[in-house]
């Protein structure tokens, strides 16, 4: 791509911050004076009305976008935005101003909200040119669709029919604590990696692919997934659902342990010996996702093939040695 082009890019995505900016600080104004008229002024708990209130105040900018913004992408991406923050401004205000007994619902809401809009920040900010429709990631396969409403069923029918049993304060705390140590290391690890993370997992090296140490990298070795995984079954836990909190536990374990098997040969092939050291001295905090030696030497001999020529000889031979030091360390077992 070149020069002028990649100018003329990056001055259309500041164009788009600024307007994502713009739209959250009006959606939440909208709320805040919303809130402050309904419920302080006019004196009324009622949480339908409110909502209706809500959504005609920001009508006229649905309207806007919608007419204005031709690009039809960016007219996605900016309707879904805003209604992200709608609902993060509708949700924190029943929580403060209505004392319903749906605050868990709401709470799940919130950090839904928050969640959603970050992958897509962190996709604007560092994978603007293959940004799409994903980014926000509501429909990124097709289990977390079908899981989601599972939870919400579940938290509804059980604040209904059982509301003194959902209503423990103290597991709805231990919940939100794990919410928002997830969300931390989920948003830590997008903005720590930048154009080194991606959703996908990489199976080409890209000439600017470098293995990110710094940050939370230092704590964990994969915390968008130790984030993710704490942050879903801190969710269901600060609802108090006990089926989901064993349903999502149980699919996402699997799901991330063979995910992580398949990303860390990827990564020793892209890495070589670095990524055994770093292997070495940072844990994924999950418990059995890691691989085997024969796993790690298998793919050591693939980094060879592909990049071996662009190793110093310094870092060949460190991955001969450790290839032929685990290979004797086999025999002697084999002969035992």
């Amino acid at each position: 791509m070149d020069e002028s082009k990649l100018k003329e890019l990056e001055k259309i995505q500041k164009i788009i911050i600024k307007r994502h900016i713009i739209l959250i600080i009006i959606s939440l104004i909208i709320s805040i004076f919303a809130s402050i008229f309904y419920f302080t002024i006019k004196q009324n708990n009622n949480s339908f009305y409110y909502f209706l209130i809500l959504i005609s105040c920001h009508s006229p900018i649905y309207f806007v976008i919608f007419i204005f913004e031709k690009h039809s992408d960016r007219r996605y991406h900016y309707l879904l935005g805003f209604s992200l923050i709608l609902i993060l401004g509708y949700s924190i205000s029943l929580i403060f101003f209505v004392h319903t007994i749906y605050y868990q619902l709401f709470c799940y809401f919130i950090t839904l909200s928050i969640y959603h809009y970050a992958e897509f920040f962190s996709e604007l900010l560092f994978h603007f040119h293959d940004l799409n429709r994903d980014a926000f990631l509501i429909f990124p396969n097709s289990l977390w669709p079908i899981l989601t409403p599972f939870s919400f069923i579940e938290t509804i029918i059980g604040t209904y029919f059982f509301h003194e049993y959902k209503n423990i304060k103290i597991i709805f705390i231990i919940g939100l604590l794990m919410t928002i140590i997830g969300q931390y290391f989920r948003i830590a690890a997008l903005f720590t990696g930048k154009q080194n993370f991606t959703h996908k997992i990489a199976i080409r090296k890209k000439k600017n692919h470098i293995l990110v140490k710094e940050g939370i990298y230092k704590i964990c070795r994969h915390p968008s997934y130790f984030g993710f995984f704490v942050w879903s079954v801190g969710i269901e836990i600060m609802c108090v659902n006990p089926i989901c909190t064993i349903a999502f536990a149980f699919i996402l374990f699997k799901f991330f342990k063979y995910r992580i098997k398949i990303e860390e040969e990827y990564l020793i092939r892209f890495f070589g010996f670095e990524y055994i050291v770093y292997r070495r001295e940072v844990g994924t905090i999950i418990p059995f996702t890691n691989i085997s030696v024969e796993t790690e030497k298998i793919n050591l001999i693939k980094h060879l093939e592909m990049f071996g020529e662009e190793d110093d000889d310094a870092n060949k031979k460190k991955i001969y040695d450790f290839l032929h030091e685990h290979s004797i360390n086999d025999n002697n077992r084999s002969l035992k």
